[in-house]
């Protein structure tokens, strides 16, 4: 049976398989329109087909849980919660969409033991920040997950190591004035292998386990105008 990573934490799905010995078969990513993807399953399906398998073939997903959007996470979750309900040989968990990122930027043993932390764009000039730790290759959540203003960056005296998307590289400059340097690596993509590759064996995280730095605002409906 395979292995599959599979993120939607932004307005790009990422979705990669593996098989039993450890080999990526595919990491393919594609990019979707704001809350819309219909196209999705079609487009995971096109991806195992190219490689003469099917979806039926995978006994393990591994899903990006965050942070990041609060619809596409919950959208990937209830994906493979769907694909895996009342079959008990179908194994899946929850993965930091985070820590898939920090596998895509280091080498692990070239920052083990080291602190890292995932940036993203967190608008009214504020960066959202999520703290890892490197261990035996792998990348763990830590205790420090924030969101930062310009006007109070202490946290990053924290880490070792930052990485975040090309999108977010003009917002999280213009916050911490570019003070990170060479500290920072940008990625364009996230590859979905990590997520396979992380904490492997470690089932102990539920697809309903999703992470949201800035909880969700509930806005008071507005009454219709009567025309």
């Amino acid at each position: 049976m395979l292995k599959a990573g599979f993120d939607y934490s932004w307005a790009e799905a990422s979705f990669a398989c593996m098989d039993e010995t450890g080999k990526v078969i595919f990491d393919e990513n594609i990019a979707l329109p704001p809350r819309n993807a219909s196209t999705l399953p079609d487009w995971m399906e096109k991806c195992l087909a190219s490689h003469n398998l099917s979806i039926n073939d995978i006994g393990e997903w591994s899903v990006g849980n965050g942070p990041g959007s609060f619809t596409g996470l919950r959208l990937a979750a209830a994906f493979v919660m769907g694909r895996a309900f009342a079959k008990e040989n179908i194994a899946r968990r929850a993965v930091p969409t985070a820590a898939a990122m920090a596998h895509t930027a280091f080498k692990a043993e070239s920052v083990s033991g080291k602190k890292v932390a995932a940036l993203f764009d967190g608008r009214r000039e504020e960066i959202l920040l999520y703290g890892m730790e490197e261990k035996d290759g792998s990348f763990i959540p830590g205790k420090e997950n924030g969101v930062l203003s310009a006007s109070d960056l202490s946290m990053l005296n924290s880490f070792d190591y930052f990485v975040a998307l090309e999108r977010d590289r003009e917002q999280i400059e213009s916050v911490t004035k570019n003070m990170l340097q060479d500290r920072i690596v940008y990625i364009d993509h996230i590859k979905a292998s990590f997520l396979i590759l992380n904490t492997p064996g470690d089932f102990s995280h539920p697809l309903t386990e999703l992470v949201y730095l800035r909880p969700a605002v509930f806005v008071e409906p507005v009454v219709p105008r009567k025309v």
